[in-house]
């Protein structure tokens, strides 16, 4: 599948932002219980790769004309 299809398609858009939100509850909920100072480490990684993926769209589809 193209990104480009992905990212411009708002049912799907909506759709994928929906499931990155639910992930980051996910692992924002798993960083409230860690002991591990490891563990915390890879879930602040894993939630700025969620965060990340929020802005796919608009690296796909490129700055916004003025």
């Amino acid at each position: 599948m193209k990104l480009k299809l992905l990212v411009n398609n708002m049912e799907i858009w909506n759709s994928f932002n929906d499931e990155l939100d639910r992930r980051l509850n996910h692992v924002h909920i798993q960083m409230e219980q860690t002991i591990k100072q490891e563990d915390l480490f890879r879930l602040q990684g894993e939630a700025k790769a969620l965060r990340r993926l929020k802005f796919l769209r608009d690296e796909v589809n490129g700055p916004k004309p003025d």
